[in-house]
């Protein structure tokens, strides 16, 4: 019996996160026919945080800002959803010839007990060199992930391994580094680029 309750209790639980993400993506999709100034203003979301990059190099929500940024959350094992999105990231960047100075691509791991820096390097750097990998200690990386309202959850998959159930779309951030739009995984390339050009725009 208490098993069942556990059980009920974790689902009730997992669907709640997800529901609270899904809150944030209705609130950003109702802000699309407002000017772009007014969106950021309505969607207040991220918070200070110090953390580790790829290169093990220090990295605070002062990378955000600067220039329009893609942020995404993911884990180096994830089998379909983060090798697709680093591809798509990469490949719309580059059709767009935009360089890291002129906007800005993360990849921060919702995993950081397996990505170390390193782990992280080596899982990126052969597919983009516009993207830049960010993790560090567990707390503090989930922290991030929870003030961007993002949904994780660890799943076993038996001998002792896990993967993760995540958020998987890609937030376009302004040159403040607020969320401004979201890009759906699997959206329409010429659609993705279109939310890219105009965040470059405003």
């Amino acid at each position: 019996m208490a098993t069942r309750w556990l059980t009920i209790v974790g689902g009730l639980a997992v669907a709640i996160l997800a529901l609270g993400t899904g809150f944030v993506l209705r609130e950003v999709v109702e802000q699309r026919s407002l000017p772009m100034a007014d969106r950021a203003a309505a969607v207040d979301l991220g918070a200070p945080f110090e953390l580790v990059d790829q290169n093990g190099e220090t990295i605070t929500e002062a990378a955000f800002e600067g220039r329009p940024s893609l942020l995404f959350f993911g884990f180096t094992h994830c089998p379909e959803i983060c090798p697709t999105t680093v591809y798509d990231i990469e490949t719309w960047l580059a059709d767009l010839d935009l360089s890291s100075e002129e906007m800005g691509a993360f990849f921060v791991t919702i995993d950081p007990e397996r990505d170390t820096p390193e782990f992280l390097r080596d899982y990126l750097a052969p597919q983009s060199d516009r993207i830049l990998g960010i993790t560090g200690e567990p707390e503090k990386v989930w922290e991030m992930a929870r003030s961007w309202k993002v949904y994780w959850q660890k799943q076993p998959v038996g001998g002792g391994d896990y993967t993760m159930d995540h958020y998987a779309s890609v937030f376009v951030l302004d040159s403040e580094g607020r969320l401004v739009d979201l890009i759906s995984f699997g959206e329409d390339p010429d659609i993705a680029k279109a939310k890219i050009r105009a965040a470059l725009d405003a």
